[in-house]
């Protein structure tokens, strides 16, 4: 995985793109990285300005793609981070593309309108846009698993980011925008496609998560 700097990895570039999908995706990705080091660098001028000298330490990213295919390319960003201020914070993004256009997804387009869902949009931890979906189902899955002094905590109603995980033959919803106290304790949601397509997500998102899995102990790594 290429870094930006050590410790903070870059989204990965498709190569050798061929088709316009696949440029597509790589000019998103450019842009995202563009963005991530213009905010390292407004980072460590706020850690010396907190009295910090080792910037190296004021921002870690991890980056892992989790779906190569069919139709969907999925990569999560794992966050931590202190740019001065009373703590330090994490945060997740994702980004899962449709390779038909190369564009992030729109989750609307993949799940029934009788799970009520809406979109809901935010700035992430490096300020990009995040799109995000709230399902009121989502929510009272969650709450139904959580901690008792976490219960409370879940905004109504509560965003997910979404994304589907190879390795695991699920899709993944994690509870997006919560406040910093309780977001160590809530864990992510893991959804068979059975779950999920009980609560309306499209079937060939479906379908394709459930090949992806099959296919993951043989995909080179």
């Amino acid at each position: 995985m290429r870094q930006l700097r050590k410790d903070v990895d870059a989204w990965p570039l498709i190569a050798y793109p061929s088709t316009p999908a696949e440029q597509n995706v790589n000019a998103i990705l450019k842009r995202l990285n563009e963005r991530m080091a213009k905010v390292l660098k407004d980072c460590d001028g706020n850690y010396r300005d907190s009295g910090k000298n080792d910037i190296e330490g004021d921002w870690e990213r991890t980056i892992t793609v989790t779906m190569t295919g069919p139709r969907f390319l999925s990569m999560v960003a794992i966050d931590s981070y202190f740019c001065g201020g009373p703590y330090p914070d994490s945060g997740t993004f994702a980004m899962v593309f449709d390779m038909t256009t190369g564009r992030p997804v729109n989750w609307m387009n993949l799940i029934a309108k009788s799970a009520n869902a809406s979109v809901y949009s935010d700035s992430n931890s490096d300020g990009s846009r995040v799109g995000a979906l709230i399902v009121p189902a989502l929510r009272a899955l969650t709450i139904a698993h959580a901690d008792g002094e976490c219960k409370e905590a879940f905004h109504n109603p509560q965003a997910y980011q979404l994304w589907p995980d190879a390795k695991s033959g699920t899709l993944t919803a994690e509870p997006f925008d919560l406040p910093h106290m309780v977001a160590a304790c809530v864990d992510d949601l893991k959804l068979t496609p059975d779950q999920a397509r009980k609560l309306g997500f499209d079937e060939t998102l479906l379908s394709a998560i459930a090949q992806a899995h099959r296919q993951f102990p043989t995909v080179p790594r």
